[in-house]
């Protein structure tokens, strides 16, 4: 049995501000950083086979610490890359809902097929994100593997495995460097937890490192 570990990048400035970034190639702020750090002390007595990423500098940043205590590879992935929001990238939600108020409303309620302007519908994502996943299973057999990505992506990731309509992917709380688990056993999933972040929380480990909230 193999368990797939999907996890959210860090914090970004614009996690920060609230603002839609989707292709934007943001790098981690200083508390994504610790982020990252926080979570590869923590993967450090899990075990990992391979760690894959989006192509996007933020996830890349999370993922290397992972990589790099297990020695493996990173292996980033085009078909994570986070929705692109198209005309909306960049702007804030009030900024958007003066704007696009009913394709906003949209997004919420009919994800799937809402289309940005100028972007992607998550169906769209569920197209690559699948294509992605099947490549993934089927190179790592009953094999532990991290798949580090972005909010949108680990709610398609988590609707496709569970059978679940796109619509639903809201349902799901998706934190910044949030672990959700995954059990496999054969072509059974059953979900361990989702939206985890205990390894975030104020502490010093062992080298008297504090990585704040």
């Amino acid at each position: 049995m193999g368990k797939i570990y999907l996890i959210r990048h860090g914090e970004t400035d614009a996690n920060r501000t609230f603002q839609f970034q989707g292709h934007i190639d943001n790098p981690l702020n200083s508390k994504g950083l610790r982020q990252a750090a926080a979570l590869g002390k923590y993967y450090e007595n899990i075990e990992l086979d391979a760690v894959y990423s989006s192509s996007m500098q933020r996830a890349r940043q999370t993922a290397t610490p992972l990589a790099q205590f297990h020695g493996v590879d990173l292996q980033p992935l085009d078909e994570l890359k986070e929705v692109s929001f198209g005309d909306w990238e960049g702007l804030s939600y009030d900024e958007i809902k003066a704007k696009w108020g009913y394709q906003l409303e949209l997004f919420f309620k009919q994800p799937a097929q809402c289309r940005m302007p100028g972007g992607e519908s998550f169906d769209d994502v569920a197209k690559r994100v699948q294509a992605a996943y099947n490549m993934i299973i089927e190179a790592n057999s009953g094999k532990n593997i991290a798949i580090v990505s972005h909010g949108g992506v680990v709610r398609v990731q988590l609707c496709l495995l569970l059978g679940l309509d796109i619509n639903k992917l809201w349902m799901f709380g998706v934190h910044n460097a949030s672990t959700t688990c995954i059990g496999r056993w054969q072509d059974r999933f059953t979900i361990e937890y989702v939206n985890d972040t205990h390894y975030l929380h104020d502490h010093v480990n062992s080298d008297g490192i504090k990585f704040p909230k």
